[in-house]
């Protein structure tokens, strides 16, 4: 786009010398024949000369307009001269003092001789211009298709999750309910996509309309220098890109089963299983990185729901907030408590634990946004929480016990877990990890199975040969190839281990700009959300 200063340059009046008298004063004419301003005196004379009477004199005006006839016009620095001559390593047009004084080494020639070449740019620049508007006029078109393909799976899919209700009985209304509720939460994202998406697009559309309307006035040599320039770096702003339409969400019908009816209605998909990469740090790249709060509080804790979105707990903040990979906030739930960990109990509910010497876990119903108390498990004080896939809910105490409950909050039992098991992390194979810290923070991972026996210890070996010291392990998860991925905020770091978990790889490199995370969730589609002490997250890209 052209700048306001550019604009007001281009609008400047522009002073003309006559040719013959060096007059300032009423140089109004100009001879296509000799191609030099005139006064109004030197006009008549000029008429008057036998050899020259019949040249054609025009006003300077209808000479500016003829794409063929550069006008040259004195010069601001040199009263007298005219700017008849240009600069090709500096891009302006200029005088012969201009030349002498600070060109006189540069690549130069008679402005004559660029002018067609000027103007063509121009021309090609206006040509970009209305390349650029039909292309985005094209996006807007195509986004709103792609949005009726969305509204028409939205509709489809609601279809089947009520033919589906009706096979069960009355008491599973209340899961048929959640499951639309979710799918709602895409239909208003998409909602509110379709209008940002659009209104960038149109927005888009207007500049670059602005920008064609200023280019057709350039009519001067300085304006039109200056515009093809002003042009050819605004151009460069406005990328189409390409409209790549939504992963269109689908239904998968379940059957009844004994495990609460949780399969019976089906869950929602909009993603396919994602292929196991290796992790290699120079790979890894940020999708985005945003903040939810204006406080920039630590991230406590980070919950993916699915391929794009995930629920946050914040420290000091009474709620949750479920935003998604884009850093928008789709909805806030507010809280009479202060969340501290947080877990998907199945696809309905979220489990959490609150800072501090509470005893009871409170479990946050999606569909009614009622808290209630889970489960007491005093004289234990809940810190983490960790769901295998049986349904058991594991919960770290901050003390040498772990205590194991079922889907409705009964304690099942209770096994050690080393000197102090702060964050916990179930692992598909079977079996979980705990972070313990002999002092304040956690420095190893302990490795146990289901009935409390260590299996493994990391403590730190990477596998580059090095050990990691003063670390500080914070909120872990793992993914679906039972890789764990565990943050470390002294280091700045996120280590991932795999396998016996004898080893581990760093996810990290200083160009990603994590610094002090507190939280990792690895999302559906294998994505890695990093959640920091400044309250930042990164999502990142394997």
């Amino acid at each position: 786009m052209a700048s306001n200063r550019s604009v007001l340059r281009a609008q400047e009046a522009v002073i003309y010398t006559c040719s013959l008298c060096d007059s300032d004063f009423r140089v109004r004419w100009y001879c296509n024949d000799c191609r030099e301003t005139l006064c109004d005196r030197c006009k008549e004379a000029h008429q008057l000369v036998k050899n020259i009477r019949n040249h054609v004199i025009i006003s300077i005006g209808d000479a500016k307009c003829q794409s063929n006839t550069p006008v040259a016009e004195v010069c601001k620095l040199h009263p007298g001269k005219r700017r008849d001559l240009y600069c090709s390593d500096c891009d302006i047009i200029m005088c012969s003092m201009c030349l002498s004084q600070e060109h006189r080494e540069h690549d130069w020639r008679h402005f004559d001789e660029e002018f067609t070449t000027q103007k063509q740019k121009l021309k090609e620049h206006m040509k970009a211009i209305a390349t650029k508007i039909e292309q985005f006029e094209d996006k807007i078109s195509n986004r709103q298709r792609f949005n009726k393909d969305f509204e028409d799976a939205i509709d489809t899919v609601g279809k089947a999750v009520n033919s589906q209700r009706a096979k069960v009985k009355a008491e599973v209304d209340y899961l048929a309910d959640a499951v639309l509720y979710g799918l709602s939460f895409l239909q208003k994202e998409e909602s509110m996509c379709l209008k940002t998406d659009c209104q960038r697009s149109e927005e888009n559309v207007q500049e670059l309309k602005g920008l064609l309307r200023t280019g057709l006035t350039a009519t001067s040599n300085e304006s039109v220098v200056e515009m093809q320039h002003t042009l050819a770096v605004g151009l460069t702003k406005y990328d189409v890109g390409e409209v790549l339409p939504r992963k269109t969400p689908t239904f998968l019908p379940g059957s009844v089963d004994n495990f609460l009816f949780r399969k019976t209605i089906g869950t929602l998909h909009t993603d396919i299983q994602y292929q196991k990469i290796d992790i290699n740090s120079k790979h890894v790249h940020c999708l985005c990185t945003f903040t939810v709060l204006k406080q920039r509080n630590q991230v406590f804790s980070i919950c993916p729901t699915d391929d794009r979105h995930a629920w946050l707990s914040i420290c000091d903040f009474e709620g949750l907030a479920l935003v998604n990979s884009e850093g928008l906030v789709i909805e806030t739930v507010d809280l009479t408590l202060s969340p501290y960990r947080i877990a998907m109990l199945g696809s309905t509910d979220i489990l959490i634990t609150r800072y501090g010497k509470w005893t009871s876990l409170y479990k946050l119903t999606l569909h009614t946004r009622c808290v209630t108390e889970f489960a007491d498990i005093s004289p234990h004080t809940p810190r983490d929480i960790s769901i295998n896939e049986s349904g058991e809910v594991f919960v770290s105490t901050g003390a040498p016990t772990i205590v194991v409950l079922d889907y409705s909050g009964n304690i099942i039992k209770q096994f050690p877990s080393g000197t102090k098991g702060w964050d916990v992390a179930c692992l598909s194979a079977g079996g979980l990890a705990v972070s313990v810290s002999k002092k304040f923070h956690s420095e190893e991972i302990l490795f146990q199975t289901n009935d409390g026996k260590i299996s493994n210890k990391w403590a730190g070996d990477l596998e580059n040969g090095k050990n990691v010291e003063k670390m500080h392990l914070c909120k872990m998860s793992r993914d679906r190839h039972d890789r764990l991925f565990v943050p470390d905020f002294n280091n700045n770091q996120v280590y991932v281990l795999s396998g016996n978990g004898m080893l581990a790889a760093c996810l990290l490199e200083e160009k990603h700009g994590v610094e002090g995370p507190t939280a990792v969730g690895v999302d559906t589609c294998g994505d890695v959300w990093v959640g920091c002490g400044d309250g930042t997250v990164h999502v990142m890209r394997l």
